[in-house]
C-alpha cells in the first residue's frame, strides 16, 4: 500500500542517522543515496512479502516461499558466490534479482567512490591473495570481483524503482484476482 512509503523511509532514516557515521561511513551525499537506496530495497521487500500474501493460500505458505526467494535472492545478488565467478548457466538469476542492484548501489556508494583521496574507494588493499594484482584500490576489487560500479548508481536505484513498481501492480493484480475462499 501506499502508507509503506514514508513509514519506510522514515523507519531508514532513523536507522541510518546513527548507523553511518558510527561505522565509519561520511559524505552528506553519500548518506543520502544511500538512505534512498536502502529506502527503495525495504520497500521492495515489503511489497514482495505483500504480494506473497495475497498471493498464496495462507501465511504460513508465503513465509516459507518468502525465505525461499530471499535465499535465492542472497545467492545471486554477486556477492557470494562474486558476481565475476558465476557460472554462465545462472547469470540471467544474477540480472534478475532485486537483491543484484540494491546491493551494487549501496556497497559502490560507500566503497566504490574514489573522487578525491579521503573516499574508502581510493584506498589501496594490502595482504590481497595472489589472484588479485597488488596495490589494487577497494574501487577497483568492486569492479573486478563483484562487477559493482560507482557509475551504474542511479540506473541501479532506477531499476529497483521498476522493481517496486512491478511488486506493487503485482500485489494489485493478485489482490483482484486470486480468492482462496470457498463459497
Amino acid at each position: 500500500s501506499v502508507m509503506e512509503i514514508p513509514f519506510v523511509f522514515a523507519a531508514v532514516l532513523l536507522f541510518l542517522m546513527p548507523f553511518f557515521p558510527l561505522v565509519g561511513f561520511t559524505g552528506v551525499g553519500a548518506f543520502f543515496t544511500s538512505w534512498l537506496v536502502l529506502s527503495l530495497h525495504v520497500l521492495h521487500q515489503a511489497y514482495m512479502a505483500e504480494l506473497l500474501v495475497f498471493l498464496l493460500p495462507n501465511l504460513e505458505v508465503a513465509e516459507i516461499v518468502g525465505v525461499l526467494v530471499t535465499l535465492i535472492s542472497y545467492l545471486f545478488s554477486g556477492f557470494s558466490p562474486p558476481a565475476s565467478t558465476l557460472p554462465s548457466a545462472t547469470v540471467w538469476l544474477y540480472d534478475i534479482t532485486p537483491m543484484t542492484y540494491s546491493m551494487a548501489a549501496f556497497s559502490t556508494v560507500v566503497f566504490g567512490a574514489c573522487n578525491n583521496e579521503g573516499n574508502l574507494g581510493c584506498t589501496e588493499m594490502t595482504n590481497v591473495p595472489p589472484s588479485l594484482p597488488d596495490g589494487i584500490t577497494v574501487q577497483q576489487y568492486l569492479e573486478k570481483n563483484f562487477l559493482m560500479k560507482h557509475s551504474e548508481v542511479w540506473r541501479n536505484c532506477g531499476i529497483l524503482v521498476g522493481f517496486v513498481l512491478i511488486f506493487c501492480m503485482c500485489t494489485l493484480l493478485a489482490m483482484r484476482f486470486v480468492n482462496y475462499q470457498k463459497r
